[in-house]
């Protein structure tokens, strides 16, 4: 019976944490976006400091003409030496476009799109994909 009390005051203790915890993540989350208003406005305002804490931020690539992105990523694969990684093929998307490849929430978007790119291809029998110890990687298929 003392058990049942116990396991009761811990589950009580341990949803009053994680309700703790969700609040303070979301007041986390506020004042990320807060700061980063605050730095676009600094920004806009010609200022050319460094700011400590700042992340490096760049457009979104908000679109790729049609096939653009299939016919970069065919051409970069069949150029490489090895078979390359979707995050690789990303970084190479970010330094062609002129995008800084530090902005992580940029090349993490790059990185979906050139997977969800990679994996149409291999529908059509373009690239192969191997799952390897790095992960997925991808390299044109043989002729």
């Amino acid at each position: 019976m003392q058990d049942q009390t116990l396991i009761n005051g811990l589950l009580a203790k341990r949803e009053e944490l994680s309700r703790e915890n969700a609040e303070l993540r979301e007041r986390m989350a506020i004042l990320s976006n807060d700061i980063e208003a605050l730095d676009r406005v600094l920004d806009a305002c010609g200022y050319r400091g460094e700011l400590v804490g700042s992340t490096p931020r760049a457009a979104r690539i908000v679109l790729f003409y049609r096939n653009e992105l299939r016919d970069y990523l065919l051409a970069e694969i069949r150029k490489a030496d090895e078979p390359l990684t979707a995050r690789q093929l990303a970084v190479l998307v970010c330094q062609t476009e002129g995008k800084d490849g530090r902005d992580r929430r940029l090349l993490t978007d790059v990185t979906r799109r050139v997977g969800c790119a990679l994996r149409r291809m291999r529908a059509s029998r373009m690239v192969e994909g191997e799952r390897t110890k790095d992960g997925q990687v991808w390299r044109a298929m043989a002729w």
